[in-house]
């Protein structure tokens, strides 16, 4: 019996295709879960969709496993694996609505600039955060999660930070859902909202007095996924906020660490009334010091607004990267 010899272009080549083909299922999630009624099988809708958030991942891999497959098998990779790109490819560009893009503002052009920070609970050194908030890139209005009586005690022994940021918010908490919201311009109005049940979670809402305008501001950070309850709880906070802001009639901006993805249906159902202005660039984790996975902290803002620019900012020490995005009114 002749001895067959170990091919490994083909034991490579035949892992490719499971890794792409994986993937594209993977990516197809995405849709599935907001394709699925929106009352009908949560938990069935819950669990599609913790896998739907995980779009860089399948995009990334996907990729590298069909360009392998394209060096090993040129001409041979076949329509089936173009279905596969095509599925990997529209499935990650298929996200929430982000805001229109401006041309370079003019110099005379007022620029918000606004960021969101998840400090991260177990923090307890907060000098990176204020090195970051005493620097020439540091936003007009700055809201953080995971706040603590630590970070308020780091933020209070500065008066540098004290006096660059006069008007706050602040509301820390001993559990990983204290907020504050930091301004350079005044805030006019405040108000803390309280938990209702143990599905929720605090929230701020304050008024910002900017360039002769009103900016209707909301900081959140909704409980993490965890069931299906968590997720629904997570997309009514989101809704409400968004609604609020829009009866107001003001410009409006909310943001924070809102525990879900570009892909997922909670964002999607809120882009008619605010939509993302950050880019799809992830957040979280900082595994290693460089590598995120998931977009989870966003800035969203009213249709009266455009972007000017978006950027991960410095790390802070958290297992969170910040979110910073300039905004200027529509004209």
């Amino acid at each position: 019996m002749p001895e067959q010899r170990f091919n490994l272009s083909r034991f490579i080549s035949a892992r490719c295709q499971w890794l792409v083909w994986l993937c594209t299922l993977g990516a197809l999630t995405a849709p599935m879960s907001r394709l699925l009624p929106a009352q009908a099988w949560p938990r069935l809708q819950w669990l599609v969709e913790l896998a739907a958030h995980w779009q860089w991942a399948y995009a990334a891999v996907g990729v590298l496993a069909l360009g392998a497959l394209v060096l090993l098998r040129g001409q041979r990779s076949g329509w089936r694996l173009l279905i596969a790109a095509v599925a990997l490819g529209g499935c990650f560009a298929w996200q929430a609505g982000t805001l229109q893009r401006a041309t370079q503002p003019a110099d005379d052009t007022p620029v918000l600039t606004v960021g969101t920070a998840n400090m991260n609970l177990a923090t307890t050194d907060f000098t990176a955060l204020l090195q970051w908030l005493a620097s020439a890139d540091a936003p007009d209005v700055v809201m953080l999660q995971e706040f603590t009586q630590r970070a308020q005690n780091a933020l209070e022994s500065h008066p540098e930070i004290a006096a660059r940021y006069p008007h706050r918010l602040l509301v820390p908490q001993p559990d990983p859902f204290g907020l504050a919201v930091l301004s350079r311009h005044a805030l006019t109005r405040t108000e803390t909202l309280q938990p209702h049940n143990d599905l929720d979670t605090l929230r701020l809402r304050a008024t910002l007095a900017w360039q002769g305008k009103t900016v209707q501001l909301a900081a959140l950070h909704p409980m993490p996924p965890l069931n299906a309850a968590f997720a629904q709880a997570r997309d009514r906070a989101l809704m409400q906020e968004a609604l609020h802001i829009q009866q107001t009639g003001d410009l409006g901006v909310m943001a924070g660490d809102l525990n879900i993805t570009p892909w997922a249906r909670g964002l999607f159902a809120v882009e008619a009334h605010m939509r993302r202005a950050n880019s799809v660039a992830p957040s979280w984790p900082k595994a290693w010091g460089w590598l995120s996975v998931l977009p989870l902290d966003h800035v969203l803002a009213s249709p009266g607004w455009q972007v000017a620019g978006s950027r991960i900012g410095p790390d802070l020490g958290s297992d969170h990267r910040p979110v910073v995005v300039r905004l200027a009114v529509v004209p």
